[in-house]
Order: structure tokens, then C-alpha cells, then sequence
């Protein structure tokens, strides 16, 4: 699998990236490490989770834990470009705001010892607090790399505001500022009034990436399966429905389905509409079983036409 250079870091990241929400919950301890030992064999080194993973299990922050005990068994911490994230509300009390300086000292140490490791090296803010100034939260982030507990940090379910704030700020205190951020991004049209405080890398955040080549990861690229469920046949969850059901996507169902006749997967199209982005750009994938990680190694690998992406973008 091919590396990517982050801009302005030491990292290289491979160019899909192992989403691990399930850890330690749908995905037991057993099934996650395979995932990881098949995608660090394919040259995959990029794995991403977040403190809140697993928290809605009988135990808290499972999805870290179980990559922490995957690196110690394994011996595999300096093979991993590890991302995690922090400051996402309490799942039951999702209205309280842990958006601040105290809260990301507090979870950086949690995240490290659900991890098992002394360093991560890109760290995300889960989510924002307009109410916080910028400065603080970046001064706190700033605090944890002087300490040697992260080498590099971002934002994720930021406005474009805050981030040219956050930039801002940075340049004129030569500090490191968020080195990447994380939203979603398909090729599917998304309903946006069905992402709550979820974010879209919409047309003015891309034409930000694209002019300041800020590093980004995607989530929910592969739409939960929507169009691959719908080529199958299977039936689509309703919240799945409610989110993507359009005739803009259903125009994009019939030209992946011609494509696919083609020897092509529907998968590949949506990992590689995240990495046709004229910045860096990385698609993280979550897979139910080794198959689905196999098939998305193999398509991330397999180049498409460019003709292909350009009729889809077209729709």
C-alpha cells in the first residue's frame, strides 16, 4: 500500500486508513486483531479510533484498549501511526460540552493508558466549543507536545470559521496548529439536516484544504454500505435511507452499477473519491469482517480510470 506524506509533519501515512469503531463492542477482541495484523501485512500503517469508542459497551474506551492490547502482543507500536481523538460529550449527557483545556489533559492520559503507549502521534479534538477561545484549546494541545504525549494534532466536527481561527492563531504565535482535520466525505449526496453535530467537507472547506494543502481524513466515506447494499439487493436500514435516498444518489447507483459489470467494486469508487482530492487525503474504512478489509486493500490499491470519477462526480 502506498504512503502518503502528511504536509508539514514526519508522518506517512498509508492511503486508507483502518477505521476501529466496533473494537471491543460488534467487533470482538479476536476479529479486531486480525483486521490489524491483515492490514499491517498489506503495508497498511494508519489507524485511527477515539476515546469514546466502545463507551456505549459494558467497557468504556474498548476500541483503544484493544488496539493497545494488539501493539503490546504483537510488539507493533513504532510499525502504527496511531490517531485518536478526544473531548466528545458523555454519551449520556450528549448536551454538556467537554470541549477545554482541562478536558484534553484529562483524556490525552486516558487515551494513553487505554493505549498502552507513552506517545500518539496525531491527536483530534472530537468535537468543538465556540464558547472556549481557540487560543486556550491550542495552547492546551500545545502543552501535551511539549510533554512528548502527542506529536501532532488536528480538529474534527469543526466549522471553517473556527479553523481559519485556529490557523490564524498558530501562524502568529509560530506554534504547530492542527496539522489535519476530520469531517465526512463521500461520493454520496448526504442529507445534511440527518447529521446532528456532524460535519460535511462541503465546497468552501475544500477549496480551504485545496488552497492551504491541510492534511484530512475522512470518515463515513463508504456511506454505511448504502450503494453496495442497494446493488446487492440487501435491504437499507432506515436511518441509511433517511440520510441518502435521493435521486441524485439513485443516478449514481445505476453508473456504479454499469462500472461494476466492469470487473470493478463499488467500494473502490468511494475510497478513491476521497483520495482523487488535490490535497492529502486519506479514507478511513471500517470493515465487518476480513473479506470487506481485503477487498477495500485491494481497491485502494487498484487505480480507476479518471474518465470513471469524472462521470460520477458528474452526477
Amino acid at each position: 500500500m502506498e504512503k502518503i506524506a502528511f504536509n508539514g509533519t514526519e508522518l506517512r501515512v498509508s492511503e486508507l486508513g483502518l477505521g476501529t469503531v466496533k473494537y471491543g463492542t460488534d467487533c470482538p477482541h479476536e476479529a479486531a486483531f486480525e483486521q490489524m495484523d491483515v492490514f499491517l501485512d498489506a503495508g497498511g500503517n494508519f489507524i485511527d479510533t477515539a476515546l469514546v469508542y466502545g463507551d456505549w459497551g459494558p467497557e468504556p474506551g474498548s476500541s483503544e484498549k484493544t488496539i493497545g492490547a494488539w501493539m503490546r502482543e504483537r510488539g507493533t507500536r513504532s510499525r502504527v501511526v496511531l490517531a485518536t481523538k478526544g473531548c466528545h460529550p458523555r454519551l449520556d449527557r450528549p448536551e454538556v460540552s467537554r470541549v477545554s483545556p482541562a478536558c484534553v489533559h484529562e483524556d490525552v492520559e486516558s487515551s494513553l493508558r487505554n493505549l498502552g503507549t507513552d506517545y500518539i502521534d496525531l491527536y483530534f479534538l472530537h468535537r468543538d466549543n465556540p464558547q472556549i477561545p481557540v487560543g486556550e484549546l491550542l495552547e492546551s494541545l500545545e502543552e501535551e507536545v511539549k510533554k512528548g504525549n502527542i506529536r501532532y494534532y488536528g480538529c474534527s466536527n469543526w466549522s471553517l470559521d473556527r479553523v481559519k481561527e485556529a490557523r490564524e492563531y498558530a501562524a502568529a504565535r509560530d506554534l504547530k496548529g492542527f496539522s489535519c482535520n476530520q469531517l465526512m466525505y463521500t461520493l454520496a449526496k448526504v442529507k445534511p439536516e440527518t447529521l446532528g453535530d456532524l460535519m460535511l467537507l462541503d465546497e468552501p472547506f475544500f477549496r480551504f484544504h485545496e488552497e492551504s494543502g491541510m492534511n484530512f481524513t475522512a470518515y463515513m466515506c463508504q456511506a454505511g454500505g448504502y450503494f453496495e447494499k442497494r446493488l446487492a439487493g440487501r435491504p437499507v436500514s432506515e436511518d441509511k435511507a433517511a440520510r441518502y435516498a435521493s435521486k441524485g444518489n439513485d443516478q449514481i447507483l445505476e453508473k456504479l452499477r454499469e462500472f461494476c459489470g466492469l470487473g470493478y467494486a463499488c467500494n473502490d469508487f468511494m475510497l478513491h473519491y476521497v483520495r482523487m482530492a488535490p490535497f492529502p487525503a486519506i479514507p478511513l474504512g471500517g470493515f465487518r469482517t476480513r473479506k470487506q478489509l481485503l477487498e477495500a486493500i485491494r481497491g485502494i490499491e487498484r487505480r480507476i480510470p479518471e474518465s470513471f470519477m469524472k462521470e460520477l462526480m458528474a452526477l
